[in-house]
């Protein structure tokens, strides 16, 4: 798994999207101004989600449009901005550490592993069901809590709770949602927690590492946290 991943990271690494925490925060608000509209949730739904019907026949572009479905659909725009800020401080913090080609796989792996599930699901039973890939967005979350899950936010905006705490009620929902939900929405929580598997295995289950230099970094920051600590 490990020599594969660096072969398809030193063919395909070149076209990785730096900084894409930072792009796909902006798509999301974009996202979320368009679908707040009548005119922008009707444009979505109609023109630019993914439909497996819609896709197999010609509409090719939803593949990548689907992305505009943000994590926040409700709410105020301030309440919808600090919701994406907060996304976007997990994503960048998580980006950095996998490094740019890791979390991009790791992000688009997932949505189209949900769009395939998707145009699988609409061939066997002939349903057209969206996929909108709200729980790889939400998957961010438990990437950091495998790489920080010690570290604490404030719930409410000033309840202290450690991130693991958060991931583990976070995943108690997912498997809530999976068992209670249909099709579609099992299609979309096994993409999301595909990447998430993989990620946890690699960095806990002593197998090779996707993420090729993630413990090394860890190890590194913490040799010069304990260097700096000396000195105080």
């Amino acid at each position: 798994m490990n020599k594969f991943f660096q072969k398809m990271k030193y063919k395909f690494g070149r076209y990785a999207i730096y900084n894409l925490s930072l792009h796909i925060t902006l798509i999301f608000a974009i996202g979320y101004l368009l679908i707040m509209s009548p005119f922008g949730a009707y444009l979505y739904s109609n023109w630019l989600a993914f439909f497996p019907y819609q896709v197999l026949h010609g509409q090719v572009w939803r593949i990548a449009t689907a992305i505009l479905f943000p994590p926040v659909t409700s709410g105020s725009i301030i309440w919808a901005a600090i919701c994406l800020l907060l996304y976007y401080n997990f994503a960048s913090l998580v980006e950095r550490m996998m490094g740019t080609f890791e979390f991009n796989v790791y992000f688009f792996g997932s949505i189209l592993v949900g769009e395939l599930g998707a145009i699988i699901s609409y061939l066997i039973t002939g349903i057209n069901y969206p996929y909108l890939p709200i729980y790889t967005h939400f998957a961010i979350i438990m990437a950091f809590a495998i790489m920080y899950p010690d570290a604490s936010v404030l719930l409410m905006f000033f309840i202290p709770l450690k991130v693991k705490w958060v991931a583990i009620a976070e995943a108690v929902i997912y498997l809530y949602n999976f068992l209670m939900g249909g099709i579609i929405t099992k299609i979309s929580i096994v993409a999301a927690f595909i990447p998430v598997v993989i990620f946890f295995l690699s960095v806990y289950g002593g197998g090779g590492n996707v993420i090729s230099n993630f413990k090394f970094r860890m190890k590194q920051r913490q040799r010069q946290k304990d260097w700096r600590d000396q000195w105080r």
